[in-house]
């Protein structure tokens, strides 16, 4: 959807301190190839917040830099990838208490779960929710993610070239701010839902271990029937869905500054992101990335969060998120820097 007289009035992050790669490769629990193939420095571990209370910490800070009051927020969405604590339990009513509390009281306080896709979806839903209504002020979208043991292995998780690191992020959108929202779109492939899954069968309660290698090979070896090949489609619905919304914002590829992508591994984000593009990874938050790993659906706002608070964008800066989440779904978001917020905060 092309976005009008919208615009990102605050953003945060809370990044935990990072442990150095090379000490898991050590003792045994990165592999060594996968490290010099990834090129990773550090991994963002956190050892005393769970995710909803880093989401808190940098809801607080973005609404703060935003300088707008908590009954200015129409809606709070929450995305999360991964166990958020506490089980049958909803963390977006968490956070809202925490941060809007009684000021905040008409506005809903939802979940969203569309895995690492979740905070650009959660940021279109709230464009969406904003459009729909002149008199809604502004909306808050957080996203928190801890991927720790026992549950999840963040180091051999998920299949080579991603490790994961912890973190929370916050964005305000609102009707005035120091970057316009141009457009932002989803496509979707559920074709590829299983991928995630394997053949693992439904349990009646959580508490199982993730596997996401042995899901996938599970998942390409019952996958004989898809047209096209799973590197194919990802391919396919990354290409489809930057297309979409650089159309839908007015521009061209070349039109855009900088590229906050997911912070996988250097192979593949070269590989499967930057390649197929045309681009180069210098124009993207690799540097960012390669320090914190995958933050789950955060990278890309604490990717733009950096870029504005080290003045690496400024005004006429254009700036392209690209989320992609497991089900599979790809969100991507244009934005325009059009001021230099002066943060004290």
């Amino acid at each position: 959807m092309r976005c009008d007289g919208l615009f990102l009035a605050g953003l945060a992050h809370r990044i935990p301190e990072a442990v150095d790669v090379d000490d898991a490769v050590e003792d045994g629990r990165y592999d060594p190839d996968d490290r010099k193939a990834d090129d990773y420095a550090s991994v963002a571990v956190s050892t005393g917040e769970a995710p909803p209370e880093m989401a808190v910490a940098a809801a607080r800070l973005a609404l703060a830099r935003a300088g707008l009051p908590a009954s200015s927020v129409a809606i709070l969405l929450h995305a999360s990838a991964w166990f958020q604590g506490v089980d049958y339990w909803p963390a977006a009513s968490y956070v809202h208490r925490e941060v809007l509390g009684e000021e905040g009281r008409r506005a809903p306080a939802l979940d969203v779960q569309q895995m690492c896709a979740g905070a650009l979806g959660a940021l279109e839903l709230a464009a969406s929710y904003l459009a729909a209504d002149a008199s809604r002020g502004s909306a808050l979208v957080t996203t928190a993610d801890r991927f720790a043991d026992p549950g999840f292995d963040r180091w051999r998780g998920d299949v080579r070239g991603i490790v994961y690191g912890d973190g929370a992020a916050a964005a305000v959108l609102a009707r005035d701010g120091f970057a316009r929202l141009l457009a932002v779109s989803t496509v979707v492939d559920t074709g590829l839902e299983g991928m995630y899954r394997g053949d693992e069968p439904f349990a009646a309660a959580p508490g199982r271990r993730v596997d996401v290698r042995a899901r996938r090979a599970a998942f390409a070896a019952s996958s004989r029937h898809l047209v096209g090949s799973m590197a194919e489609r990802t391919t396919s619905g990354l290409t489809e869905a930057v297309d979409r919304t650089l159309d839908e914002a007015g521009l061209k590829l070349a039109d855009v500054s900088r590229f906050a992508f997911p912070n996988v591994g250097l192979h593949v984000l070269r590989t499967r992101y930057a390649e197929p593009l045309g681009l180069d990874v210098e124009r993207t938050t690799w540097d960012w990335g390669r320090r914190t790993g995958h933050v789950g659906a955060a990278d890309q706002l604490t990717g733009l969060t950096h870029l504005v608070e080290t003045a690496q964008v400024g005004p006429g800066d254009r700036v392209l998120l690209v989320g992609i989440g497991a089900g599979f779904a790809w969100t991507c978001a244009a934005v325009e820097i059009t001021a230099r917020p002066v943060w004290d905060v």
